[in-house]
């Protein structure tokens, strides 16, 4: 990693630069050191999360050695059986998912996130994840920049950006810290990360921090007030329970933890963007993609083309964040 590298990013701390101190990062400010593991600075502080940083660090470094001597499916498909604890069938689907995603990002980047590929600047993806989005966004020599909680997955997300020509820039961070300079983004997108967030409310201030004005954004989520399952344990009906039980519920059903998950209602959105924040948001219920149907059971594909046909309905939008899968929010910071 040279000094130019490390331009982009800010001690999350404090927000003062960082130099390249042997193989390390130091903030100049506060002195932090942050380790730099196979050219991505791990710039996360200490907060509580679903992750354990020590046990992602060392995964990260094997991911590095796995991509280096089997290459980049095989590391894909090894992250799934052992950190995620996949069998054999779910983690061959998984990674074919991974690796069709770039396509399914550039479909996305010629329709509702064309917006942030047109600005002038850096576009920051948070919770870039395995880097889909930010391959798609290369091949169009976007400026482009990465953070996720995993530093495993952001091994993955550079090799994937170095096959389709980008050169990326990735940080492991929190999206409520985020290691980014104030003013210094001209774009947002973060695709199913904010019902993740363990403070909704740094998140957001941390949006309205680091774009500059007129900047763009553009989130997506599912929705809390679903009729369909729970996306993240699918369960039904998880999200009309009080929030307290919602926990409970979905051990109950599936004996799996809902501790990091957190989805929010329109409403909960709305009061998040409003106030003095200085956002222009709106939010849209957009239909099912063709892409992802095509996946779907049989069953399933009919709900789903139903959905599609009654959310172009304006009688039925009213209603839509009672009862609608997922939506986006769109907007810019004001001048």
């Amino acid at each position: 990693m040279s000094n130019a590298d490390t331009m982009i990013w800010c001690c999350p701390t404090c927000h003062s630069s960082l130099d390249l101190v042997d193989t390390d990062l130091r903030c100049k400010s506060c002195q932090v050191r942050y380790p730099v593991i196979h050219d991505i600075p791990d710039l996360r502080v200490t907060l509580e999360c679903w992750i354990d940083l020590d046990e992602d660090r060392e995964r990260a470094r094997e991911a590095a050695d796995r991509v280096a001597r089997d290459g980049l499916e095989s590391a894909i498909r090894h992250i799934f059986r052992s950190s995620r604890g996949m069998d054999e069938k779910k983690a061959d689907y998984r990674t074919r998912q991974v690796l069709a995603g770039v396509e399914k990002c550039q479909s996305q980047c010629s329709d509702w996130l064309q917006p942030a590929l047109e600005a002038n600047g850096v576009i920051l993806e948070i919770g870039c994840g395995p880097g889909q989005l930010l391959a798609a966004a290369a091949t169009r020599n976007c400026e482009v920049a990465g953070v996720d909680v995993s530093m495993e997955w952001l091994v993955i997300a550079r090799h994937l950006i170095e096959h389709y020509g980008g050169s990326p820039k990735l940080a492991a961070g929190f999206a409520e810290r985020l290691p980014i300079a104030d003013g210094s983004v001209a774009a947002i997108v973060s695709l199913d990360v904010i019902e993740h967030v363990g403070d909704q409310n740094a998140y957001v201030n941390e949006l309205r921090r680091v774009l500059r004005p007129g900047g763009f954004f553009a989130l997506s989520t599912p929705n809390r007030y679903s009729l369909s399952p729970e996306p993240h344990v699918n369960v039904w009906g998880v999200g009309y329970l009080p929030r307290s039980l919602q926990a409970r519920y979905v051990k109950f059903v599936r004996n799996q933890s809902y501790t990091f998950t957190r989805l929010l209602s329109v409403r909960d959105t709305k009061r998040l963007f409003s106030g003095p924040k200085g956002f222009e948001a709106r939010i849209v219920f957009p239909v099912i993609p063709e892409q992802e149907i095509s996946n779907f059971t049989t069953s399933k594909k009919r709900l789903a083309l139903i959905y599609n046909w009654l959310v172009d309905i304006p009688l039925v939008k009213l209603f839509l964040p009672f009862f609608g899968a997922y939506y986006r929010v769109l907007g810019n910071i004001k001048n």
